[in-house]
């Protein structure tokens, strides 16, 4: 009896921790957005109108691994070329989808400053910058799906040679037990 005792109090306590932790991962990925947006307001031409559409993919991110410097930097890119509203909130989502893919958050916020700095050079602003973004993002995504089925036929084909090596190895054993018998 004792031991299921300890066993639950045990339990209880892993739980309580996870509970803990999850929280206060949350909380602080909420300070973060919160002092992100205040600075945005301040440093960049960005409303609450504007930055309250994207905490989420911001947190989404920020729990990745982000580094609210980073994403500061992305951000106050998109901002002095004219991204807002909703052409904002759909790069920030672009770039949260492609974390969500497995790139680096750090990466994704290049491809995005990379697309927007290019973009500029073309003469582009608003809308048509916002476009070239997504543009840049849904090419990345298109890649990383490429790698993806590449390392997947990869391992298929390292698999298949692996059981036909296993196959002729059997096969050798095999043969060998019948030319002893014939000697």
């Amino acid at each position: 009896m004792k031991i299921f005792l300890r066993i639950g109090t045990l339990i209880a306590c892993m739980v309580f921790l996870l509970t803990t932790l999850t929280y206060a991962q949350k909380e602080g990925s909420n300070a973060i957005v919160n002092q992100l947006n205040n600075e945005l307001e301040k440093e960049a031409a960005f409303t609450p109108g504007d930055l309250k559409p994207i905490e989420k993919p911001l947190k989404n991110m920020l729990n990745k691994g982000a580094a609210k410097g980073d994403l500061k930097k992305v951000l106050k890119d998109l901002s002095a070329n004219g991204i807002k509203g909703k052409e904002l909130k759909n790069t920030v989502d672009s770039m949260s989808d492609l974390v969500n893919t497995g790139e680096s958050p750090r990466e994704a916020g290049n491809i995005v400053s990379r697309a927007a700095h290019l973009a500029q050079a073309q003469g582009l602003k608003g809308r048509a910058l916002a476009a070239k973004v997504h543009e840049a993002i849904k090419q990345r995504k298109a890649e990383r799906e490429k790698l993806k089925e590449h390392k997947k036929e990869q391992k298929e084909e390292r698999k298949k040679q692996k059981e036909q090596s296993k196959g002729k190895s059997q096969e050798y054993k095999q043969g060998e037990g019948k030319g002893k018998g014939r000697k």
